[in-house]
């Protein structure tokens, strides 16, 4: 297989906080890894030269699996960059809150996963994003309803239903004024 540019040019494009985010993501992890020292190697290149690299880690276990460490390096530095963003835009926000509260709600942590779903709630009534703000009341219709299966049943749906309905509509209309 032709060795590509793909993961030399991720690399390249990062950003100075991006780089950092990503080695303190990784230095959570006990041991050597052989990925932070490939993401090294490759940055100090001004151009991808895989037989450069092959000469630096000559006599290393990992070089037999190259092209597998090469993809696991760029999966994990795609990987690492939504947390680096998550803080930067509200739509980042919302998406890891409402991913929060899908974990929350799987392991059953219903009071944890309402909670997530009231900050991103928050956020996209506060930017406008009625397409988040519609996926949040499903979610939240799923709270109640998993609540009344469980015996727990203190909300009614139909302060969400008149929600729904409201949201609904604003999407209408931005339908509309295309």
């Amino acid at each position: 297989m032709k060795p590509t540019n793909d993961l030399f040019d991720l690399i390249h494009a990062l950003t100075k906080s991006e780089k950092r985010f990503f080695k303190l993501q990784s230095s959570l992890q006990n041991g050597e890894k052989n990925y932070v020292r490939l993401s090294d190697a490759i940055e100090k290149m001004s151009q991808y030269n895989e037989q450069e690299l092959k000469e630096i880690f000559m006599g290393e276990v990992f070089l037999k699996y190259l092209p597998s460490e090469k993809n696991h390096l760029f999966k994990l530095i795609l990987k690492s960059l939504p947390s680096c963003h998550s803080e930067n835009n509200a739509s980042s926000l919302i998406k890891l809150e409402l991913k929060n509260a899908e974990i929350l709600f799987e392991k059953g942590l219903f009071d944890e996963c309402r909670k997530s779903l009231k900050k991103s709630k928050k956020i996209a009534v506060e930017y406008e994003f009625y397409f988040y703000h519609f996926e949040i009341i499903s979610w939240e219709k799923r709270l109640i309803e998993e609540e009344y299966e469980n015996g727990e049943f203190e909300e009614t749906t139909e302060g969400l239903a008149l929600e729904e309905t409201l949201v609904l509509e604003k999407l209408r209309n931005l339908e509309i004024k295309r």
